[in-house]
This record gives C-alpha cells, sequence and structure tokens, in this order.
C-alpha cells in the first residue's frame, strides 16, 4: 500500500485497472531509462577527454566542458594545478604540512656538549628553518624578524644578511639564498599548498662547545595571486595557482656555551645553498618569483632542467646557477 500511495503523490500516469504489480514494473523502467540517460552524459564526456588526451596532451581541449565534467584528480599532469587542489599531480602532497613540526634527530651528547644543550641546538636550528621558510608573515613579504634573532648578534654574518634584505640585489646580496618571501603586492600562499619534507644531523664543531648541525630540507608552495587579479585555471571557474619547490641545505653553528665573540644559545650559519624550482632567477628584490603556465611558456629558459624533488646529491657549491624544474 506505501507503495501505491507513493505512486499515486508522484502523479504517476496509470490506467484504472492497472494492477500493483504492472506498476511496479512501470516505475522500475522508467527509473532505468534515467540511469541510462546519466551515464550516456558521462560517457560522453570522458570520451571526449580522452580523444583530447591521445590528439593534443599538452593543452586544454576546445570544449572545456569536457574537463570540468570530469573529477580534477583525473586532469592529466600537464595541466596546472588550481587552488581546489594546489598539490596535484606533487609527490609532497603526503609530506608534513606548516603546521606540524620539524622532524629533527634523536639528541645524544657530542664530546663534552651534554645531550640537553644539544637538543636545544636542534630545536633552535628547527625554529630557525620555520621562521626563514614558513612563518606565515615571512611567506607574504614580512621582515624575519624570529630568524634573524636567533643569529649571533656578535657574528658579522647577521649585519650581512640584514644589509642584503634592505638593499637585495646582483652580485652577492640576494636574501632568496636563506629566506623564503613573495612579493605581497602580487602572490599570497594557497590554502593547503605548503608541504615540508628533510633531515638534519650534527657532530662536534670545530671549537670546544660548538655544535655543527647540517640541515637538508625541501619546501614546496603553491600560490595563487594576490585578488582580484586571479590567474584563470584550465577548466571554466577554476584559479590557476604556481608551485614553487625550495631545497635548502645549511651548516649552522651553534654555541653551546659563550666565549668572547660568541653568543651563547645563538646561531652562525657557516653555510648555505639553495635550489629554487620554478623561479625567475634574473629578478633580484628579496622575493621568490613563480612562473604561472603561460608565463613559463613564454618565457626564454635555456637553463639545463633538473627535478626539483631529487635531494639525493648535495647542491653544488657557489652561488647558485638557474635551473629548469622537470617538474613542481
Amino acid at each position: 500500500m506505501d507503495f501505491l500511495a507513493r505512486l499515486r503523490a508522484e502523479g504517476q500516469d496509470r490506467d484504472e485497472g492497472q494492477d500493483p504489480e504492472a506498476a511496479f514494473q512501470t516505475h522500475r523502467r522508467r527509473r532505468r531509462i534515467r540511469r541510462l540517460s546519466v551515464g550516456a552524459v558521462a560517457a560522453l564526456a570522458l570520451a571526449g577527454v580522452t580523444a583530447w588526451l591521445v590528439a593534443a596532451p599538452g593543452e586544454p581541449p576546445a570544449d572545456e566542458s569536457y574537463a570540468a565534467a570530469l573529477d580534477e584528480q583525473a586532469w592529466p599532469d600537464e595541466w596546472p594545478a588550481t587552488t581546489s587542489l594546489p598539490l596535484r599531480g606533487s609527490p609532497a602532497r603526503t609530506w608534513a604540512t606548516e603546521s606540524e613540526e620539524l622532524p629533527l634527530p634523536a639528541a645524544t651528547s657530542v664530546g663534552s656538549i651534554p645531550k640537553e644543550r644539544v637538543s636545544e641546538g636542534l630545536r633552535r636550528a628547527g625554529e630557525f628553518l620555520v621562521a626563514a621558510n614558513l612563518d606565515p608573515e615571512v611567506l607574504r613579504g614580512g621582515w624575519p624578524a624570529e630568524a634573524m634573532d636567533l643569529l649571533d648578534p656578535q657574528q658579522p654574518d647577521r649585519a650581512e644578511l640584514t644589509q642584503h634584505l634592505r638593499e637585495p640585489g646582483l652580485p652577492d646580496a640576494d636574501p632568496t639564498e636563506l629566506f623564503t618571501r613573495f612579493d605581497p603586492a602580487e602572490l599570497t600562499p594557497a590554502r593547503g599548498g605548503i608541504r615540508v619534507r628533510g633531515r638534519m644531523s650534527f657532530e662536534a664543531g670545530g671549537n670546544p662547545g660548538q655544535l655543527r648541525i647540517h640541515a637538508d630540507y625541501t619546501f614546496v608552495y603553491a600560490l595563487r595571486r594576490v585578488a582580484p587579479h586571479s590567474e584563470p585555471g584550465p577548466a571554466p571557474g577554476t584559479e590557476e595557482v604556481a608551485r614553487v619547490v625550495v631545497r635548502r641545505q645549511l651548516v649552522l653553528l651553534y654555541a653551546a656555551s659563550g666565549s668572547p665573540g660568541v653568543t651563547a644559545g645563538k646561531l652562525v650559519p657557516a653555510d648555505y645553498r639553495r635550489q629554487l624550482g620554478n623561479h625567475d632567477c634574473g629578478t633580484v628584490d628579496g622575493f621568490v618569483h613563480p612562473y604561472f603556465s603561460k608565463e613559463a611558456a613564454a618565457a626564454d629558459l635555456p637553463w639545463p632542467r633538473v627535478d626539483p624533488y631529487d635531494d639525493s646529491k648535495d647542491i653544488a657549491d657557489g652561488r647558485p646557477s638557474c635551473t629548469v624544474p622537470s617538474r613542481t
């Protein structure tokens, strides 16, 4: 009786003498027709994208409604990522987010430096990496005050870095060699688009009470243009993000105890190297400048292609040379 009542409420057409079994068969046929119709539309959309993938995998199809009909996860790797899935196709999507603590090694005593002081040195090194590369204000172009405060004020490196931040330029004053900052008038990090992975080790330094810390971390950033100048994505209603891969190798000296000219508890950057994937290295103004897909396609990029995620080898010594990322 409930089924027959639903048929009457929905206004189903049937003859006065039609029995319940006939009504049930009629309803089932109608539902099957509806399912077939929906399936046919989806199949046509998928067929359109499949044909495009075979014919021209490097560009969106002429009828972009095909792309909109598919989940973004199914888009080809050649298409740029969007604000919906800023890390689509990137191996970094499973890495730690900026809200998670950097992985640090277990501390042990080193020479005359007790375990507790080694642990403090490792923690300070991790704080410096976060303050220089993950602090929201620094990423938006702000002054890296916390990172600078962790450096020894008695050492010339801090004064030199301060000068580089104030007056960036070639050939030797490029703050991006140590800090990750983006021009706030142009870019802002996309929500959920920051990841990090890396490792750290330590040993005794060259001076008594000194700890030498080796850090090798890779940071990935998905960035969007500042409103209202959004970058259209490859399908209607989407917004493109540009991804930057920043790998940093640092040697930080930590003073477990003070001495003339050395401040206890502070760091000294003895060596630092960086590799930027997807960056306009011809512009030195203190900011990282990524290419969006159209810009990259039109730019003259005569430099060697490298995999920015490959951390199996050390970054080359000396001033970093320009590279073109094979992927971001």
